[in-house]
């Protein structure tokens, strides 16, 4: 066997060694081996297949030991700059960051991995903006930033384009619906609750000139100021200055 096949047979196994550390719940040792492995590549490898490969086990022992903030530094100094990484490893990323809902970096780090002349292949664009948009910019109501990145790259396949623009027309009608709801539910509420409390002010002005009628002259006057004094706080309340002057005369 020539050297080089024993070399690729040793760091294969290596990954896979890694891979069973991962699955094993040693995420220190599996993070470990991982860069380890990638240090030792040389600079015009660190796009291959293995590095792409050891560079996922490395993000998920990331996650897994809490330190996710690190993930976005790390990739970087592997591949060589943002817009380098692997598709596959960028899908890793965005899901990554949108669990933590740590949104900002990510979105930063994606648009410019999108615009990079460098990343212009169908399948790994594609790939990627529909990570993007389904776990970033959908959740968040981002309509108008789907369909622009959406008509801004003509070479994402075309059945996951229209795909794409159909839910956000259903997404966003959806969205306009539910405004519609909650409007019109608020206001039957609050007209409810105003006709209930007009209803409760003209029970109490009737009880007041009931009162008012049945009380001796010595008492007219307290009684009058009371009337006045709560007929002023329920008209302005309720805003029914007419209705309110119509019971008093």
């Amino acid at each position: 066997m020539v050297p080089c096949d024993l070399a690729l047979e040793h760091k294969m196994g290596t990954l896979k060694a890694a891979n069973d550390l991962l699955i094993l719940g040693q995420f220190e040792e599996a993070l470990d081996l991982s860069k380890n492995e990638l240090k030792g590549l040389p600079d015009d490898k660190r796009d291959s297949r293995l590095a792409e490969s050891l560079s996922v086990v490395a993000v998920q022992a990331f996650a897994e030991l809490n330190r996710w903030q690190e993930v976005l530094p790390f990739v970087q100094d592997v591949f060589g700059g943002l817009e380098k990484i692997p598709p596959q490893v960028l899908q890793l990323c965005i899901a990554l960051h949108a669990k933590m809902q740590d949104f900002a970096p990510i979105t930063m780090v994606t648009e410019a991995w999108l615009a990079a002349p460098g990343n212009q292949e169908a399948g790994g664009l594609t790939r990627v903006a529909e990570t993007y948009i389904l776990l970033v910019l959908l959740p968040h109501s981002k309509f108008d930033d789907i369909r622009a990145l959406v008509e801004g790259h003509p070479i994402i396949m075309e059945d996951k384009r229209k795909a794409f623009l159909q839910l956000v027309e259903t997404e966003d009608r959806s969205v306009v619906e539910r405004e519609d709801q909650t409007r019109c539910q608020g206001a039957a509420s609050a007209n409810k609750e105003q006709g209930a409390s007009y209803g409760a002010w003209v029970a109490m002005m009737s009880w007041v000139k009931s009162s008012v009628s049945h009380t001796s002259p010595s008492r007219h006057v307290t009684t009058a100021v009371l009337l006045a004094v709560i007929g002023v706080v329920l008209a302005l309340t309720l805003k029914k200055r007419k209705a309110f002057l119509q019971l008093i005369w």
